[in-house]
């Protein structure tokens, strides 16, 4: 597991710059939530994590991202191997609608290693639908197309699909957002249950959510950052009324 530091981190879209001297730390092995209101710059703090914001056209950065002590901005390093180190999985589940549940699993790692045996990739498959708390329910159905199951069992499905590359930091931008209450929770003690192995930033709007599974919490308004530290103080004795303000419901 490692840690990822941002260091005063700014980010455009064009002409419009969205974050604003950015900093912050995800740690090892705990959950960072990142929580404010619409528009304030979420996705896109969580997408620079993993240089997937310098995929939009006409978006760039400034500053630090630090892996492991290493810029991932850096000239030399490679973007694909920094998305295999930081996984994401997005807000709506994205599972490849004409593959299987097996294929979808082990689709990352096709894309790295096409040299990869049949029997390998079941185990790799296995292991990471466990991982993600979904191997009971899909181990005789792995021939199935994996936009067949339920919602939140394609987004455990994605979540496994990230994990399958064997990432050490997981990025989750708003996981549960699109799903019903019982599929949110599972969602919620599986990210209980991945803290232990990965690091892993969590955005969301719900801020009862972000009490229950995060142990830091970064708050957030028209791209800076308003305040961070442990989510028990963040949640009851802010620092900055702002925070008291959202976290109270007041505005948002």
């Amino acid at each position: 597991m490692r840690k990822v530091e941002v260091v005063d981190l700014n980010a455009w879209f064009g002409a419009n710059q969205v974050l604003h001297s950015v900093t912050m730390t995800a740690a090892q092995g705990s959950v960072t939530a990142i929580i404010g209101p619409s528009g304030c710059g979420k996705s896109t703090l969580i997408r620079c994590l993993n240089r997937m914001h310098e995929e939009i056209r006409g978006a760039r950065v400034e500053g630090k991202v630090l892996f492991d002590g290493i810029d991932i901005y850096s000239p030399e390093v490679d973007p694909a191997a920094v998305r295999r180190k930081i996984g994401m999985v997005f807000q709506r589940p994205n599972p490849f609608p004409s593959m299987s549940v097996l294929d979808n699993t082990i689709a990352g790692l096709k894309l790295g290693d096409g040299r990869m045996s049949k029997k390998e990739g079941l185990e790799k498959a296995e292991r990471a639908l466990r991982a993600a708390g979904l191997w009971d329910e899909v181990k005789d159905a792995l021939g199935r197309p994996g936009a067949r199951l339920s919602g939140g069992q394609q987004q455990r499905l994605c979540i496994a699909r990230a994990l399958a590359v064997e990432p050490e930091v997981l990025l989750l931008d708003e996981p549960a957002s699109a799903l019903d209450p019982i599929s949110t929770l599972r969602i919620e003690e599986l990210v209980s249950e991945l803290k232990d192995r990965y690091t892993i930033v969590i955005v969301t709007h719900n801020m009862q959510q972000a009490a229950r599974v995060s142990d830091w919490t970064l708050f957030m308004l028209f791209g800076e950052v308003v305040e961070f530290g442990p989510t028990e103080k963040v949640f009851t004795t802010p620092d900055d009324k702002r925070t008291e303000d959202y976290v109270t419901g007041r505005f948002g």
